[in-house]
């Protein structure tokens, strides 16, 4: 899946599972103690629990169309110095 692929592409990897764990974590651990905890305390969790879900899909989403839009400049540059050198 990430042979090949530069070191960037597998620090992005390792950091969006990490971040993820953490997510799936914290929804663990709220439905443990969802019995123990005010209906206010829950509602506030489930609250961040569903922003912190949405801005890791975009920050997701962002950073791959960064490594896209980088990869493509380069292709592009790449192109441009071998039709220069003809």
């Amino acid at each position: 899946m990430l042979a090949g692929k530069p070191l960037s592409y597998k620090l992005q990897f390792v950091v969006i599972f990490v971040i993820h764990i953490a997510l799936l974590y914290w929804i663990y651990w709220l439905l443990q103690n969802t019995g123990a905890l005010s209906t206010m305390k829950v509602m506030a969790h489930f609250t961040g629990i569903a922003i912190y879900g949405a801005l890791l899909i975009r920050g997701c989403a962002a950073w791959a169309k960064w490594h896209h839009l980088n990869d493509i400049k380069k292709l592009q540059d790449k192109q441009d110095k071998e039709n220069n050198q003809k």
